[in-house]
């Protein structure tokens, strides 16, 4: 909750404030467009300010969100001014830092240059302008006359003047000079917030010396893609030249894996700690003789502790024998989960963990550091894909392409590996990638919804969060084997093998010198995941009687293999710790609308 409120505070404060802090008695506006479709325009405004305040100022927009860069040129200022360049406008101050004005009326006025080059039109010209800009200007206008003179006359038929909220196409009247060439128009008490746009469309090549201007947005289009098809290419070749495992040949092995448990052998073969290799030790346990088993059908089973484990059992097999016998030599699933078994289960995995480290590292060291500066590298794309978006995005837009461009690398760089690992083991499920991908769709909406409007931003949003999940789940797949992963490894899979194919007359043979055979191998089939293959293997075949198992039905070996799957779904349902996982718009004979023409900014106070 307390996130929630900081959230909600940190979100009342973006919005803004509405109030107007001055009064627009009267803005006059002149401008006159030569053949290049060049304006020279002469602003001239009245202004009451009802509180203290340092001055004026006059914002004029010069970066636009379809890529058009206009050039702005500051002629004459009525009073001493401060220009300012702020990335998507230019900021004329009026006024001084070391004195408050109030009241009024005080007049100010500027005249600039501003060139928005040639049309992207193929077969019309247009001229298409905001003479007040919606949603900037806080205050009300009493009083607005304007003025545009072109260089040739034009067809009242195709001017449209259109006044309101963006988006608006409530026509106003206007009127025409006899030689066509001047539009003017006047409008009292137009509300705060509203626009007033001029569209006027000519014939092509009416603007005869206009050069179309060069656009940004698409420079910053083909930059970031670039950028997005380097990052995945190079994670790609350095996963496939120096990332990915040499394919084993795995021959048949006949016995368990040397000084490994079905535990270890587990952890080999799925570089984690599954639930069915947990199980598997109480048959091992049982097998060894350090334990007995009582089933007393259904779900009800008992474990009695007979001797300790021999001290060269490692650790992590030491705590887990304590961790299921938390209170004595006895327990049940009742027990462990009393005795909070998850916890305890934690501190095993971690100690399985650190016996595979130093010389039994199943990762190669030059692997790990390679994945580790792959994976830090890839925040330098990011960066760069967050600046060249400021070529297609006006101004501080860009800040909400950087923040979660860089939310998303560190939360799909601190999932990876534990996706990397369990794509490994399980083959590629969307339920081990769906919350990275879910968070990437937020951090997607997220930067669309705030930049809508702008034309690329959802090529250029798509592609790069597309690139950047591949690239980082590359990344985490750097995982090379050591080579002592690789040998033992190699006995672990080869012992699978075994356990998985073998030939009936073999079985026949190893069980007739050994009548206990079946119970030796069986913890590693559950630890590997072939206990079913295992226990079919031996149908028809006599098996002696487990001396450590007593159930109600007898001891036969099926009755074993059936405990087995019985207590193995009560461990993981019951035991078992659970997993976690504003651009131009326009169509060619339709009306202008309020707000869709390229503009001059707005007017605040300081």
């Amino acid at each position: 909750m307390r996130k929630l409120a900081v959230l909600a505070l940190i979100a009342a404060l973006m919005v803004p404030l509405c109030a107007s802090d001055f009064i627009m008695d009267y803005y006059a506006v002149r401008i006159t467009v030569d053949d290049s479709r060049s304006m020279n325009i002469k602003e001239n405004y009245t202004i009451e300010f009802p509180e203290p305040v340092h001055g004026f100022i006059r914002d004029i927009q010069y970066r636009f969100s379809d890529g058009t860069n206009a050039d702005f040129e500051l002629l004459w200022a009525s009073d001493s001014v401060t220009l300012e360049d702020n990335g998507a406008f230019y900021s004329i101050r009026f006024g001084s830092a070391d004195r408050f004005i109030s009241g009024g009326p005080y007049a100010y006025g500027i005249k600039y240059n501003f060139s928005l080059g040639a049309d992207r039109y193929q077969d019309y010209d247009e001229f298409y302008y905001n003479i007040v800009s919606p949603e900037v200007w806080n205050t009300d206008i009493a009083r607005l006359a304007f003025s545009v003179t072109l260089p040739y006359p034009v067809d009242p038929e195709r001017i449209w003047l259109t006044a309101g909220p963006y988006g608006s196409d409530a026509d106003i009247p206007f009127t025409i000079s006899e030689d066509g060439c001047t539009v003017s128009g006047r409008y009292s008490d137009l509300p705060a917030g509203y626009g007033v746009t001029l569209r006027i469309e000519m014939d092509d090549g009416y603007f005869d010396t206009a050069v179309i201007p060069f656009n940004y947005a698409r420079l910053g289009l083909a930059l970031s893609l670039l950028f997005s098809i380097l990052m995945v290419a190079g994670t790609v070749i350095i996963w496939f030249v120096k990332g990915r495992d040499e394919t084993l040949a795995v021959p048949p092995q006949f016995t368990p894996p040397a000084g490994l448990s079905p535990l270890d052998a587990g952890y080999v073969a799925n570089g984690e700690i599954e639930n069915s290799a947990v199980s598997s030790m109480l048959i091992y346990w049982a097998d060894k003789g350090y334990i007995t088993i009582t089933d007393r059908g259904g779900d009800d089973f008992s474990f009695q502790k007979v001797s300790e484990l021999p001290e060269e059992a490692s650790a992590a097999e030491h705590q887990l024998f304590a961790a299921f016998f938390p209170s004595g030599s006895s327990s049940d699933a009742g027990m462990l989960r009393a005795s909070g078994f998850p916890a305890r289960l934690s501190a095993v995995k971690k100690a399985e963990r650190e016996r595979f480290t130093g010389d039994m590292d199943l990762t190669s060291p030059d692997s790990r550091k390679l994945r580790a500066f792959v994976m830090n590298l890839l925040i330098l794309p990011v960066i760069l894909h967050s600046f060249s978006s400021t070529l297609a995005m006006p101004g501080f837009l860009s800040v909400f392409v950087l923040i979660p461009s860089l939310m998303a690398y560190m939360m799909l760089r601190s999932v990876s590996s534990s996706v990397e690992k369990r794509i490994r083991s399980h083959g590629l499920k969307f339920s081990y990638i769906m919350s990275p991908v879910f968070f990437i769709l937020f951090i997607w909406f997220f930067i669309v919804s705030a930049l809508q409007g702008v034309p690329y931003a959802l090529i250029d949003t798509t592609v790069f969060m597309i690139a950047l999940f591949i690239s980082v789940l590359a990344a985490a797949f750097i995982d090379r084997r050591s080579a002592y992963a690789d040998k033992v490894l190699t006995e672990v899979m080869g012992y699978r093998e075994f356990i998985e194919k073998v030939e009936k007359d073999r079985i026949e043979k190893l069980s007739a010198e050994d009548p206990q055979f079946f119970y030796h191998v069986l913890s590693y089939a559950m630890a590997l995941g072939v206990d079913d293959k295992w226990t079919k293997a031996f149908s028809g075949i006599y098996v002696e009687p487990a001396r450590w198992y007593y159930g109600p039905d007898g001891t036969d070996f099926f009755m074993i293999s059936a405990f087995s799957r019985r207590w193995g779904r009560v461990y993981s349902s019951s035991v078992a710790p659970r997993r976690s996982g504003s651009g131009m718009r326009t169509t060619r004979g339709s009306s202008g609308f309020s707000g869709g023409g390229f503009s001059g900014g707005g007017g605040r106070t300081w």
